[in-house]
């Protein structure tokens, strides 16, 4: 029953967040959201298939930004291993993409379908702690972009929760589930604050 309330329970709790906005008169609706600058993973890191315990991918990908800092999301999705940065201090990567088995009593998977996972690491680099338990991921698979619902069981899905301090990390695992052919998985991270864009990662299968 973990893996069912888990779902249900984000999203209720996103509904509230929202609702508090609007009724709050759209405090940020006039200020233009922020979008996330780019730090290109290094060459040589390996982002694939890392545990939760596999921060040291987040530091390697950091190594490896150089020259390649700061360019704007705008000018396309980013890849496996590269960071998303918020004003705020607030770091995102994504892992490449590995395959997944759901469990039993797993929820979002289809037969016929294959299950994929991802690896999301945060990192606060601000000076005040960060709210994390309202970040979402949502994903598309293949050339079409069908929605690629995401998997919740025991093992994985249940997201992040509480607030990040300044100077430390939190890693959680996701797993969606694409048709077979899909050739690529394109992932949304969603801050939900209102106030910045989401990051957007395209991640070969």
């Amino acid at each position: 029953m973990s893996a069912q309330q888990s779902p249900t329970a984000r999203r209720r709790l996103i509904a509230a967040a929202a609702v508090a906005v609007l009724a709050a008169g759209g405090l940020t609706a006039c200020a233009a959201a922020e979008e996330p600058t780019v730090t290109k993973a290094s060459s040589g890191s390996d982002t694939k298939g890392r545990g939760s315990g596999d921060s040291e991918g987040a530091e390697d990908a950091e190594a490896g930004k150089g020259g390649e800092a700061g360019q704007e999301s705008g000018d396309g999705p980013l890849s496996a291993g590269d960071t998303a940065s918020y004003s705020s201090g607030l770091k995102i990567t994504v892992s490449e993409a590995s395959s997944y088995t759901p469990g039993e009593y797993a929820l979002g998977h289809t037969e016929g379908n294959k299950a994929h996972q991802v690896t999301v690491t945060l990192e606060n680099t601000g000076d005040k702690k960060t709210d994390i338990g309202l970040i979402t991921l949502s994903a598309r698979a293949g050339e079409n972009g069908v929605e690629a619902e995401q998997i919740f069981d025991d093992e994985i899905g249940s997201g992040f929760e509480g607030n990040l301090l300044p100077g430390k990390k939190a890693t959680a695992r996701f797993a969606f589930d694409a048709p077979a052919s899909a050739g690529n998985l394109d992932v949304e991270v969603d801050l939900l604050d209102f106030t910045t864009e989401p990051a957007q990662w395209s991640l070969e299968l």
